[in-house]
């Protein structure tokens, strides 16, 4: 598998923002060394189709780990097991797997998956599943900067996951998850015109089951940062953004991707606006902590945020 992209806005950031569908409230931290290790182990002792199920979480694991020709082979080898199984299960692998090609920007690999998934879904009649894979749909095209469709699909996902039909069974994580792709979808497609509402919305979802200084409200308040960069008013947006990434940085570290790319969005959101010496300061923290030199995803990021097309 070739080297993974890094693909800045709502391609990756989120809640729940890599394979929702088939996982529940994740750790902040991500998953530990020894985690995966005991899969590894379970599926090396349990033959056949029985390991199925760990073969997906041992996938889903590598994915969180960034591990991603790890979690590539894992998947493949969770379909296999599973061909011919539960059709719902099987879509939901498939939602995962696809995920992860659309992490790394592989889109023609992640949007077959996709689509073959939600047919699965619409045959079986699976209301959530569906606003899952309109979900993720919208993550694949807003990383192919398709803003039209990534706006409608996410409309679609938050309409059957927060607004009606299958918002019963959606958990919070996966509502809010839907509510900030619509917003990021917005400022794609309209500079972030009618961004705010629904990043306010999740915000109300959030507040009533995680603290303050929890991960979900952390990365909300960063959104709330970014739209407003996008909407002109940078002096708020310095103040939650850098709140924002400080209290990611306590709840992840330098080892788990979302928080890397929201150090990356926050780096461009300095270079923009000319706090050189702030930019700075995260650039030298790249190099000590994230072992590697982020100059070229720097100018990356600088010249995609002029108007925001992730």
């Amino acid at each position: 598998m070739k080297r993974a992209k890094v693909l800045l806005g709502a391609t990756v950031i989120g809640l729940a923002a890599i394979c929702g569908a088939a996982r529940s409230q994740e750790t902040s931290a991500g998953p530990g060394a020894s985690e995966i290790r005991a899969y590894e182990r379970v599926v090396q002792q349990t033959p056949g189709q029985d390991n199925g199920a760990a073969w997906w979480k041992l996938a889903m694991l590598y994915q969180d780990a960034a591990r991603f020709e790890d979690a590539e082979r894992a998947y493949a080898k969770t379909l296999q097991l599973m061909k011919g199984g539960n059709p719902i299960v099987l879509a939901n692998v498939m939602d995962c797997a696809g995920t992860l090609y659309v992490q790394l920007g592989q889109f023609a690999e992640g949007e077959e998956l996709e689509r073959k998934a939600l047919s699965i879904r619409q045959e079986q009649k699976d209301s959530l599943g569906v606003g899952l894979s309109w979900m993720h749909l919208t993550m694949l095209y807003l990383g192919k900067h398709d803003d039209a469709n990534g706006e409608a699909y996410a409309e679609l996902a938050v309409e059957r996951l927060v607004s009606k039909e299958g918002s019963d069974a959606a958990t919070g994580e996966q509502k809010m998850t839907a509510l900030t792709y619509l917003a990021l979808a917005r400022c794609a497609a309209h500079e972030c015109k009618d961004a705010m509402a629904p990043v306010m919305r999740a915000m109300t979802i959030a507040d009533a089951s995680y603290a303050e200084n929890s991960f979900p409200m952390s990365y909300l308040h960063f959104l709330e940062g970014y739209v407003d960069w996008k909407r002109g008013d940078h002096g708020i947006a310095a103040k939650l953004m850098k709140s924002g990434t400080e209290q990611m940085e306590a709840q992840l570290g330098w080892s788990h991707p979302t928080f890397v790319t929201a150090m990356q969005q926050y780096e461009a959101f300095l270079v923009v606006t000319h706090r050189d010496a702030e930019a700075a300061e995260v650039r030298e923290k790249f190099v000590r902590f994230a072992g590697r030199n982020t100059a070229t995803q720097t100018v990356i990021a600088s010249r995609a945020t002029s108007l925001p097309k992730r």
